[in-house]
């Protein structure tokens, strides 16, 4: 199973992001820098240690996604 998610991962970490995503990304870095501006040193510390943690579980969430599209799959060609 480690071995189909390092699989995903790379795959995900080398494929081009859609214009759609592309678009959305600029939007949300756009409404970022509207909302950190004036942040202070110590603001900005707690920010990315905050947007750090929030990375990682959407790491997770891509993981289970993968393992439950890992489990469909194998249950369907097992048959």
């Amino acid at each position: 199973m480690n071995h189909v998610l390092q699989l995903v991962r790379d795959i995900l970490e080398s494929d081009k992001m859609s214009a759609e995503m592309q678009l959305q990304l600029n939007k949300i870095c756009e409404l970022e820098d509207a909302f950190v501006n004036g942040f202070s040193k110590d603001k900005w510390k707690k920010y990315f240690n905050l947007d750090i943690e929030k990375g990682q579980l959407h790491n997770l969430e891509i993981d289970h996604v993968i393992e439950i599209t890992y489990k469909v799959c194998k249950e369907l060609f097992v048959k």
